[in-house]
């Protein structure tokens, strides 16, 4: 896999907002993920997926560079386990490629995004295509800095974009591929400090 240090960085930010140790590394297997996520109101996941499936890649519980290899039961976040889980969270945020990817049923796409929802959280931000690992921390952070000052998941989704637009960052691959579904949620931080720029 090629290494994200740019995630490590918004898990990182992230977790010092809140007050909180992410999982990072070799420390976020799927067991650690599975157990942390039922009981936060707000999830984040920064990590590479299955591009056909939108299905996250985390650490596998003994990682191992022989073989026998890991199996993908061992580290791929699928929506089977998702739909095991029974979620508190008002918001989670999937900034992972393709995380809106999934099968298409006549329902319509059903993918792990869609299935946080079905599994109790009540709004997702997720990504419709690949993503800039350096422009992807940029946007998290000024989503996030919006977030904390009360504004809503739309609001701060909107204005995150705009700053991306008029901060150097015009490609279209840059900061269009992020989409919320579900309700449209705000958080009461308290006194929590507020990310700095951008």
């Amino acid at each position: 896999m090629i290494p994200l240090p740019c995630a490590r960085k918004e898990a990182e930010m992230i977790g010092g907002l809140l007050g909180v140790t992410p999982l990072i590394g070799d420390s976020a297997t799927k067991h650690s993920v599975l157990q942390a996520i039922n009981s936060v109101s707000l999830i984040h996941i920064a990590a590479h997926d299955d591009a056909e499936r939108g299905e996250i890649t985390l650490s596998p519980r003994h990682p191992t560079l022989l073989p026998p290899f890991p199996r993908e039961e061992d580290y791929l976040l699928t929506m089977a386990d998702i739909s095991k889980t029974r979620l508190r969270a008002k918001l989670v945020v999937l900034s992972c490629c393709h995380s809106t990817r999934g099968q298409i049923r006549t329902e319509g796409v059903i993918g792990i995004a869609r299935t946080f929802i079905r599994s109790g959280a009540r709004s997702v931000l997720a990504a419709r295509w690949a993503l800039d690992d350096t422009a992807t921390e940029q946007f998290m952070t000024c989503f996030y800095k919006h977030l904390f000052r009360g504004e809503s998941a739309s609001e701060s989704l909107h204005k995150a974009r705009k700053w991306m637009r008029n901060n150097g960052y015009d490609k279209v691959s840059q900061w269009p591929p992020f989409m919320i579904m579900g309700d449209n949620v705000t958080f009461d931080f308290g006194n929590w400090p507020v990310p700095s720029a951008p």
